[in-house]
């Protein structure tokens, strides 16, 4: 692999032979060298081109540093191609995730779904990423960065490919497992890797950056199939064409990432996460929300675009995908502009909100109001946001560095629960309740578990305050 690094030098006899040995001793080839004035005039900037392996440029780098004559050293270039890449990765990944939610309707008319094969296959990446982002976290370091994000990256493909070439449930189910483990792979690294990369590892930056990155992918990927299911000559199949091209140019770009921590030899050895005795009250009222936020949220990435017919009277794929992609995209911009207040106040905005979207999606399976099916996009969406960024916030604030990794794992365990378990037990009650009836039972009880839950986040505040 080729770097470029810029070193910064006072102007000295010998230096470029010193700077040239040490990339020789390294096992460097220097490629191009070009030097120029600095604005000091004692000073060289030198800019040397050279290839050679990933496992000793960071040390390369450092050694550089310690020349006598060597002023400053600046890989920054490498590592902000390294942290965008991996943030286009897990975009890209989160895209190709979310391309079925508004095609799902021509699944089931096309194959006689019934309502409990459409939740399930939807829930099924859920089930498959719990199990993937506990593995992932405790074995990446020892199976290497790039050998992690390229698995996560052909996943990604193989789930598009497998949805494009399906023609049947068993194909859709194969390919929604292989979407499954590239969720896990790209959620449990993507945060760590970025901040790795990051010049001055800014944690928050890094986090806010993949917050970003996976929305968009989340947001536009319906926007996508939607808009190509409509107008495109092969519905089933063009959507997934281009993320395939897409995601190939991230396998492309990865040739190229900075990967200067390769693959230990130690051996890991899985561990289930555990919570300590101490913890599990605050861990459960802060998992439970999270659960909560995310059963209802479901309904509007699964059964209700497949569905829309129950809701409105003008049902389309690109109102759909643009339904899936305002909901994802409202919970997101509420997190960012309520991201400053109090935990309990994000809980209380985020559940009142929740409750209204439930009792709007109630009245609109009997009304057929279009109106009132945006105004429960944009309630469950907005009340999405801040609970489940309450619920992480204050899981953050009891864990310690010790147990943070426990807590996170097992925390996310029940989210994914939460996206999966609750949708697919509706679908299968809807088979023989009838669909209308079992959403409007789902509401009912999900809003009766958030009053529970509310008061328990009330009792806590208390004790507190």
């Amino acid at each position: 692999m080729t770097h470029t690094i810029s070193i910064l030098v006072q102007n000295q006899p010998g230096v470029l032979a010193q700077l040239s040995e040490l990339f020789r001793s390294h096992g460097y080839n220097i490629e191009k060298i070009k030097a120029g004035k600095s604005k000091k005039t004692s000073l060289t900037k030198i800019k040397i081109a050279a290839t050679g392996s990933d496992e000793s440029f960071e040390s390369l780098a450092v050694q550089l540093g310690d020349i006598s004559h060597v002023v400053d050293v600046d890989i920054s270039r490498q590592r902000h191609y390294s942290f965008w890449l991996v943030a286009y990765c897990l975009c890209i990944t989160l895209l190709g995730t979310n391309l079925p939610a508004p095609l799902y309707a021509v699944y089931r008319s096309e194959w006689q779904m019934s309502s409990g094969i459409i939740t399930f296959l939807y829930a099924l990446y859920a089930l498959i990423v719990i199990p993937t982002i506990i593995i992932v976290a405790q074995f990446s370091k020892q199976w290497g960065r790039k050998n992690v994000l390229f698995a996560g990256v052909i996943f990604s493909i193989l789930g598009s490919v497998g949805f494009a070439l399906s023609s049947g449930v068993s194909g859709l189910l194969i390919a929604r497992c292989f979407q499954g483990l590239s969720v896990g792979i790209l959620n449990g690294i993507a945060v760590t890797y970025m901040t790795d990369f990051h010049p001055k590892h800014d944690k928050v930056k890094s986090a806010f950056v993949a917050a970003i990155a996976g929305t968009l992918g989340n947001a536009v990927g319906p926007l996508v199939s939607g808009f190509l299911g409509d107008y495109s000559p092969y519905p089933m199949q063009f959507s997934y064409a281009v993320h395939v091209l897409l995601a190939v140019a991230g396998l492309l770009g990865l040739n190229f990432m900075l990967d200067s921590k390769t693959a230990t030899k130690h051996v890991t050895v899985l561990q289930i996460p555990v919570i300590s005795k101490s913890l599990r009250k605050p861990f459960l009222l802060a998992a439970s929300a999270s659960f909560l936020s995310w059963g209802v949220m479901s309904l509007m990435l699964s059964v209700i675009p497949t569905y829309l017919n129950l809701f409105s009277n003008q049902p389309s794929l690109s109102f759909s995908g643009a339904m899936v992609a305002l909901v994802l995209g409202l919970s997101t911009i509420h997190q960012v502009i309520l991201r400053k207040q109090p935990v309990f106040r994000l809980i209380v905005i985020g559940y009142v909100l929740l409750i209204l979207g439930l009792l709007c999606l109630f009245l609109t399976l009997w009304s057929k109001s279009l109106l009132l099916l945006v105004l429960t996009t944009i309630f469950i969406g907005l009340g999405n946001g801040p609970s489940y960024a309450g619920s992480l916030a204050y899981l953050n604030q009891i864990s310690t560095d010790d147990n943070r990794a426990n807590m996170t794992s097992s925390f996310f365990v029940v989210t994914y629960l939460g996206v999966s378990i609750p949708v697919i037990t509706l679908g299968y009650v809807g088979q023989w309740l009838g669909l209308t009836h079992a959403i409007q039972g789902y509401s009912c009880i999900m809003i009766a578990l958030i009053v529970i839950s509310l008061f328990s986040w009330l009792r806590k505040n208390k004790s507190e305050n």
